[in-house]
C-alpha cells in the first residue's frame, strides 16, 4: 500500500512533465519559426536551422555562442552569419578579426559583398574556394561567403555551398564550432548550468521535480499534531494507599 502511495504521484508527476516537454516542443517550433532571419533558431525560409542541424547530424560539435567572439577560445571556429541588431560595423569587424589574429577562425557570412570584413582585409590576399574567400591572417583563418547561399530554402535546393563550408570546417577540425547569434542581439549569462546540453537541462529539470515530489511525499507527516493520549483515572485515596505501603516496608526493613 505504501508503495501504491508512492509510486501513484510520481507517475502523475513525470506524466504531467511529459505534456509539458511535448506541449513546449510543440511551441517551440512555432516558436523558431518567427525567430530572426539568418539565426539558427528560425525554421523558416531564410533561417539557419538546417544548417546548424545538418552539421550536428554529422557530428560536429555545434553550439551556440551569447557571447562575443573574443570569448570563444583559439582552436574553436566560429560562425557570424548577416549579423542584424546590431549589423557589425568597421569597429566590431577589426575587433573580430582581432580574434583571428591570434589563431582564432571564422566564417562569415553576408549578403552585401564584398562583406564588412573583405573590405576591411582590402589588402589581404585570399584564396577563392568556390564562391567562397580564403584569407590566412595571422596565427588564424578568415572565410567569407554570401548568407543567402546557406538559409534553409536554399540549402535544401542546392547542398553544394553547404559542403564546401563543411570541408573548411573538417580541415580545420576545431574543438567547438559556434554560431556566434550575440552579433544578432541574443544575450545571455555566461552560467555553468546554461552551458549545459538543453536535453541535459531537461533531465535535472525533471529529476528535481521528482526529488521535490519524494520530499513532500515522505515528510508530509512531519509537523502533524501529536495525538494526546487519554487520561487515566485514579482512584480514590490510591496515593495515601501508596504510601502507607511504602511505610509499612520501610518498618520491615528497620526490624
Amino acid at each position: 500500500m505504501k508503495a501504491y502511495k508512492l509510486t501513484l504521484p510520481l507517475i502523475v508527476v513525470l506524466l504531467l512533465v511529459l505534456f509539458a516537454s511535448m506541449s513546449w516542443g510543440a511551441n517551440q517550433r512555432i516558436f523558431s519559426q518567427r525567430q530572426p532571419n539568418f539565426t539558427m533558431f528560425s525554421t523558416g525560409e531564410l533561417g539557419m536551422s538546417l544548417l546548424y542541424d545538418t552539421l550536428r547530424h554529422m557530428h560536429y560539435p555545434v553550439d551556440v555562442l551569447y557571447q562575443p567572439i573574443s570569448t570563444a577560445g583559439l582552436n574553436d571556429a566560429v560562425f557570424i552569419i548577416q549579423p542584424t541588431n546590431p549589423r557589425v560595423g568597421t569597429a566590431a569587424a577589426e575587433e573580430i578579426l582581432n580574434w583571428v589574429r591570434q589563431g582564432g577562425r571564422l566564417i562569415y557570412l553576408e549578403n552585401r559583398q564584398p562583406t564588412i570584413i573583405d573590405r576591411v582585409l582590402t589588402n589581404e590576399i585570399y584564396t577563392p574556394f568556390g564562391d567562397l574567400r580564403w584569407y590566412r591572417l595571422g596565427m588564424g583563418e578568415v572565410v567569407t561567403g554570401q548568407a543567402n547561399s546557406v538559409v534553409n530554402i536554399n540549402l535544401m535546393n542546392n547542398s553544394i555551398y553547404g559542403r564546401s563550408i563543411a570541408y573548411v570546417l573538417y580541415g580545420w577540425n576545431p574543438d567547438r564550432i559556434y554560431f556566434a547569434e550575440y552579433y544578432h542581439g541574443f544575450h545571455r549569462a555566461d552560467s555553468a548550468f546554461n552551458q549545459l546540453p538543453t536535453w541535459l537541462r531537461l533531465t535535472a529539470f525533471q529529476i528535481m521535480i521528482a526529488a521535490a515530489v519524494l520530499i513532500w511525499h515522505l515528510g508530509k507527516r512531519f509537523g502533524s499534531p501529536i495525538p494526546l493520549y487519554e487520561e487515566i483515572e485514579r482512584e480514590e485515596n490510591e496515593q495515601v494507599m501508596v504510601l502507607a505501603r511504602l511505610y509499612k516496608q520501610a518498618d520491615r526493613r528497620s526490624k
